[in-house]
C-alpha cells in the first residue's frame, strides 16, 4: 500500500513536472531528488524523447538536480540516441549540472560523451557541447583550447568565450597566442581580441601583492 502511495506522488510530481510554470516545476524535481531520486532518474531520461517542448525542456532542468547520479545515465542516453534532438538535451542537461554544482567532477563517461558532442554532426549539438564545457570548467580547458585550435569557426569563438569566464593560467596563454598567429580567422580573432582585452582590463584591476605578504 505504501508503495502504491509512493508511485501515485512520483506520478503528480511528473504532471506537476509539465506545468509551464517555473515554479511548480521546479518543486517537482526538487521532491523528486529528495524522495523518489532511484525510480524518477529514468523516467527523467525518457522525458528527453519527447516532443513536447515543455516536458523536454523540464526534464533537463530536472536532470540537472540530480548531480552526480544523472552523469553516467546521461552518457549512455547520449550515446545510444541517433536523434540530435535527443543528444542536444543530454548536453544541456550536463550544462544544468555544471551550474547548479560548481566545480563538480565530470567522470570519464561523461566528458567522453562532451567530446563526442563537439565533433556531433548536428551544430546545435557541437555548439552546445562548448557551452557545457564552459559550465564545467577547469576540467573542461583542455578540450575548449582544442576547439579554440580548431578549424570550425562557431564552435572556436563559443570556446573563446566560455574560456574567457574560467581563472586558468593555461586560458591566457592560449588567447594570447591566438590574437598572435597570423593563421586565426578573422572572425575569430576579433572574438579573441576582445577576450584579451577583457582579460587585460582584469589584471590591471587586480591589486599589486604587498612587499610584506612575499616575506
Amino acid at each position: 500500500m505504501a508503495q502504491s502511495a509512493s508511485s501515485t506522488d512520483l506520478d503528480q510530481l511528473f504532471e506537476d513536472l509539465g506545468h509551464p510554470n517555473p515554479y511548480l516545476q521546479t518543486e517537482a524535481f526538487l521532491a523528486m531528488v529528495r524522495n523518489h531520486a532511484d525510480a524518477a532518474l529514468p523516467r527523467l531520461l525518457l522525458l528527453l524523447d519527447q516532443e513536447d517542448v515543455v516536458r523536454r525542456r523540464a526534464a533537463v532542468r530536472a536532470l540537472g538536480a540530480f548531480a552526480e547520479r544523472a552523469m553516467v545515465p546521461l552518457a549512455q542516453k547520449f550515446q545510444a540516441s541517433h536523434d540530435a534532438t535527443v543528444r542536444a538535451s543530454c548536453v544541456k542537461a550536463y550544462a544544468q549540472v555544471a551550474s547548479n554544482f560548481r566545480g563538480i567532477p565530470f567522470p570519464p563517461e561523461a566528458m567522453a560523451a562532451l567530446e563526442a558532442a563537439l565533433a556531433d554532426e548536428s551544430p546545435v549539438v557541437a555548439i552546445a557541447a562548448v557551452m557545457a564545457l564552459g559550465q564545467v570548467g577547469e576540467q573542461a580547458v583542455p578540450l575548449l583550447i582544442q576547439v579554440c585550435l580548431g578549424k570550425n569557426e562557431a564552435q572556436a569563438v563559443a570556446a573563446v568565450n566560455a574560456l574567457v569566464g574560467i581563472d586558468h593560467p593555461d586560458v591566457a596563454t592560449c588567447l594570447y597566442q591566438l590574437a598572435g598567429a597570423e593563421s586565426t580567422d578573422s572572425y575569430v580573432r576579433e572574438t579573441v581580441n576582445s577576450a584579451v582585452a577583457r582579460l587585460d582590463d582584469l589584471r590591471a584591476r587586480q591589486p599589486a601583492a604587498s612587499p610584506s605578504a612575499s616575506a
